[in-house]
């Protein structure tokens, strides 16, 4: 069996500025969504439509540790900007929670589904079954920990709207861009 080749090594300097654009992203796609979906809040932090789930997915699928790190600091700066500055370890633990769970969905792919590390083998179908599995690792875990410091009243109705925004986010996103990159390959104008 051929080893699996390595994942390709980025300089600190790099690293450290994909992890600000992927926080910068996260943090302006958060206040995007309560804009438009604000409405559709089921509980706290818990709505039918959240679009930065997509971004989770995707950063930690292509960026690995810069874009789970990035998430963290993105939540970190939703948390202090947007909730509660002074509540540091609730703060601190979604964060690090809104970070690991794509990458934890992620690595579970990689067990699970045969999810080649590279990416190599992604399909339509596999971004469906890694869509699912993120939505309930991210829903699970988050509302394990709200439920734990009384931020939701009911565990399991709370679990079950995260996942399903967190899924149709990450559709909505991962669907998005998928139709921007073949209209950009459609338009490219041919190389001489």
């Amino acid at each position: 069996m051929p080893a699996t080749p390595s994942l390709t090594k980025i300089s600190f300097p790099t690293e450290a500025l994909l992890v600000l654009l992927c926080g910068l992203a996260y943090f302006y796609a958060f206040q995007l969504n309560a804009y438009w979906f604000e409405w559709l809040e089921f509980s706290h932090g818990t709505n039918w439509v959240y679009l930065p789930s997509g971004l989770r997915l995707f950063f930690v699928l292509v960026l690995l540790r810069a874009g789970a790190i990035g998430i963290v600091f993105g939540t970190l700066m939703v948390n202090y900007s947007l909730g509660n500055p002074d509540a540091h370890v609730f703060n601190i633990v979604t964060a690090l929670i809104s970070g690991g769970s794509p990458y934890i969905a992620r690595q579970l792919a990689v067990r699970w589904t045969g999810l080649d590390e590279q990416l190599g083998n992604v399909s339509g179908r596999m971004f469906f079954h890694l869509s699912v599995l993120f939505a309930a690792v991210n829903a699970f875990t988050h509302q394990l920990w709200y439920f734990w410091q009384g931020q939701t009243q009911n565990f399991i109705a709370s679990t079950a709207a995260m996942a399903i925004g967190d899924w149709t986010g990450t559709v909505l996103v991962l669907a998005t861009a998928s139709f921007a990159l073949k209209a950009y390959k459609k338009i490219k104008a041919p190389e001489l």
